[in-house]
C-alpha cells in the first residue's frame, strides 16, 4: 500500500487555453457526486461559487487509484463533502500530463484540496482512508471559509453601496480586503472599490472640466462634493488637493472657507443625531479653532455641550475614541512587527485589548498576541482574554 505524504502548500496553476491542454470529454463512472472532467471549468466554477477544489489525478493502470475510487471517494461523509463544499475534479495523469507536470504530481493517486483562490491546502500523495481524507478535507474548509465577520461586513458594505453611503461602503471594503485580499470575497471587494473609484474620478473630472472653462465656482462646489460623496477614496483626496489650489484666490478662499464652515456644521449635526458623538465633538472643536469669527462656531459650541454636559453621551464618545485609538495601534502593531520588533507589536496589542474587551477587534488582538509569542521571540505579558 502507497502510504499518502503531504507537501507545501502553494498555488494551484492559473486557467489554461483549450489550445494548451486537451481534456476529457467522456463522462467518467456513475459516482454519488458530480466528478468534473474539465480543469479551467472547474476552477471557473470554484471562484464564481466561492467553493474549494477536490482534485484526484490518477491513471488507468493505476491499482490504488481505483482503490480510491471504489472505497473512500464513495465514502458517505466524504461523498457528503464533495458535494456540498467542493467543486470534484477528476484527471488522467496521461490524458492530461502538462496539468500533473505543473502540479508536480509524481505518485499516483495525488489528491488536491485548494481554496477558490487557488491556494493549495493539502497535497496527498497515494492512497488514504476515508476518515483521514474526510479530516484533510474538513481543514481545507476551516481555513478556506470566509470568517462571519468578513461576510457581514461585505453585506454591510453592498446596502451602504446601494443607499449612496460611499465613505462608509469605502472603509468597509478596505477592511476586507486588508484582512482577506487574498479569499473570494476579497477579490470582489477589490473590484467593487475599483468602481467606486471611478465614480469619484469622473467627479473629479467633470470638476476639472469646470475650472478650464473658467467657472471656478461650480468647480469648486463639484470638488466640494467630490469630497464629502466619496471620502476615503483617492480621487477624493485629488479632489481635496485641487480644492486648496483654487482657494488660493482671496475672494474664492473666503467663500470656500464659508461654505466649509457650513457643511462642517451640517455634519456635526448629523453625527450628534445618530449619536456618533466623538466624531461630532471632533468636529465642533474644529469649527471653534479653524472659524472662531463665523455664527458656525457659535452653534458648534452649543451642540458640544449638549455632548459634554450629559454623562451618557460623553461615555458614549469617550467608547468611540477607544474604538478609535484601538484602529491605529492595531496599524501600529502590524508596523512594529514588519520591522521584527515583536515586543513592542505585542504592547500594542495589548493596549487594543484593554481599550476594546469583549469585541472583534479585541479578540483579533489578543490572537495575535498569541500567534507572536507562539514564535518565542516576545516576552509574554500579564495580559489574559477577559
Amino acid at each position: 500500500m502507497r502510504v499518502p505524504t503531504f507537501r507545501p502548500a502553494t498555488l494551484l496553476i492559473p486557467l489554461v487555453t483549450a489550445a494548451a491542454l486537451a481534456f476529457p470529454s467522456a463522462a467518467l463512472a456513475a459516482e454519488p457526486v458530480n466528478w468534473r472532467t474539465d480543469y479551467n471549468a472547474a476552477r471557473k466554477e470554484a471562484i464564481e461559487k466561492g467553493l474549494s477544489l477536490c482534485v484526484v489525478i490518477g491513471t488507468d493502470n493505476c491499482f490504488y487509484c481505483r482503490k480510491l475510487e471504489g472505497g473512500p471517494l464513495k465514502d458517505a461523509a466524504v461523498a457528503t463533502q464533495l458535494a456540498n463544499n467542493f467543486i470534484p475534479l477528476k484527471l488522467d495523469a496521461n490524458k492530461d500530463p502538462n496539468i500533473a507536470k505543473a502540479l508536480k504530481v509524481q505518485l499516483y493517486p495525488t489528491i488536491v484540496l485548494a481554496g477558490a483562490d487557488g491556494k493549495i491546502h493539502a497535497f496527498i500523495e497515494g492512497y488514504l482512508e476515508a476518515d483521514r481524507l474526510n479530516e484533510a478535507m474538513k481543514r481545507t474548509i476551516s481555513t478556506s471559509t470566509t470568517p462571519d465577520w468578513i461576510a457581514r461586513d461585505f453585506e454591510q458594505a453592498t446596502k451602504a453601496l446601494a443607499a449612496s453611503e460611499y465613505p462608509r461602503a469605502v472603509s468597509l471594503l478596505k477592511g476586507i480586503i486588508r484582512e482577506a485580499a487574498d479569499k473570494p470575497v476579497g477579490v470582489k471587494a477589490k473590484q467593487v472599490l475599483a468602481e467606486v473609484e471611478q465614480l469619484a474620478a469622473g467627479r473629479l473630472a467633470k470638476a476639472k472640466e469646470l475650472e478650464q472653462a473658467g467657472l471656478t465656482q461650480e468647480s469648486l462646489d463639484t470638488l466640494a462634493e467630490a469630497v464629502k460623496t466619496y471620502a476615503g477614496t483617492q480621487a477624493a483626496a485629488d479632489a481635496a488637493t485641487l480644492m486648496t489650489g483654487l482657494a488660493a484666490n482671496p475672494e474664492t478662499r473666503e467663500k470656500l472657507r464659508s461654505r466649509a464652515a457650513r457643511d462642517l456644521l451640517a455634519s456635526a449635526r448629523q453625527e450628534f443625531r445618530t449619536s456618533k458623538f466623538y466624531d461630532c465633538l471632533q468636529k465642533c472643536e474644529q469649527l471653534g479653532a479653524a472659524y472662531a469669527d463665523l455664527s458656525e462656531s457659535k452653534e458648534a459650541n452649543a451642540i458640544a455641550a449638549e455632548i459634554k454636559n450629559n454623562p451618557e453621551r460623553l461615555a458614549t464618545a469617550c467608547d468611540q475614541m477607544n474604538e478609535r485609538t484601538a484602529a491605529m495601534y492595531m496599524t501600529l502593531a502590524e508596523a512594529w512587527s514588519k520591522k521584527g520588533q515583536l515586543v513592542e507589536a505585542v504592547a500594542c496589542y495589548e493596549k487594543v485589548a484593554k481599550l476594546c474587551p469583549n469585541t472583534r477587534q479585541g479578540d483579533v488582538a489578543i490572537a495575535q498576541m498569541t500567534k507572536l509569542r507562539a514564535n518565542g521571540n516576545a516576552t509574554p505579558a500579564s495580559l489574559q482574554k477577559p
